[in-house]
């Protein structure tokens, strides 16, 4: 579905921020990209966006580099979430949402009731209901971002990438958020960026990590966060742990 091939990327001359990743994410996958501050993580998405053009590599799907496709085509394959929300002027929760659908619109054609059937799922499904006719530049932070994240899955793209979209949530959201993307029934290929180990190691399918711009790990999360992984790529010593359902629990300390 989306591929890389030996990518980097580097801002300045000689200074890769992104070195030699290949990766390839298919449907189903919930991925979530892991590694400390700086390691290149918002920079591969943009790569596998096709907001930046890998200076070496390519980053396909099919055949095809995505960085070329034409842009409508693009948004009805690739939905992104970007790390900030800046508030967007007097529209609606609702008018936003609603823009997650313009790339399956026909120009210049009004919404279908498919479209307000989706727009309505996804406003629903994100906890906005109450919200729905507010103008975005009188939200949170944190509601901003279930704003968008609620018009990338009314657009029911084939791949969800996402930037920390958890970061200003309170955790009965960001749980809530986890557990929605994760069992999204459309079976989109999900790769997350997140810092918070502990919600990645309970809801993640998959885990990517990664260190100094490359991929270090890449497997489900009992292969990748072992205290040795961790160690390596976070510098801090861990104790890994279950809670009475089994799913993984991090212990973090500072060595």
């Amino acid at each position: 579905m989306l591929e890389c091939r030996q990518v980097s990327y580097a801002y300045e001359p000689g200074r890769n921020v992104v070195s030699g990743v290949e990766l390839a994410l298919t449907a189903g996958d919930f991925a979530m990209l892991l590694g400390p501050n700086g390691c290149g993580k918002s920079t591969l998405l943009k790569l596998l966006a096709g907001l930046l053009a890998p200076q070496t590599g390519q980053v396909l799907t099919g055949s095809r580099p995505v960085n070329r496709l034409p842009h409508r085509e693009r948004a009805r394959m690739i939905a992104v979430v970007s790390q900030s929300q800046a508030p967007a002027l007097d529209f609606t929760v609702r008018d936003m949402v609603m823009m997650g659908r313009h790339a399956r619109l026909s120009r210049m054609s009004p919404p279908t009731p498919e479209d307000h059937r989706l727009v309505n799922e996804a406003i629903g499904l994100l906890d906005l209901v109450e919200l729905s006719q507010r103008p975005c530049n009188r939200l949170s932070g944190g509601e901003r971002q279930r704003v968008a994240i609620a018009a990338a899955v009314a657009q029911q793209a084939q791949v969800m990438l996402l930037d920390e979209p958890t970061s200003a949530l309170d955790p009965a959201h960001a749980i809530s958020v986890m557990a929605l993307l994760r069992e999204l029934p459309k079976r989109p290929a999900i790769l997350m960026v997140c810092h918070d180990i502990q919600l990645a190691a309970r809801y993640a399918k998959r885990i990517v990590l990664m260190k100094q711009g490359s991929v270090y790990a890449d497997g489900n999360p009992e292969e990748v966060m072992t205290p040795a992984n961790i160690e390596r790529v976070y510098g801090c010593n861990a104790q890994i742990l279950r809670d009475d359902h089994g799913a993984l629990c991090i212990a973090l300390q500072q060595k």
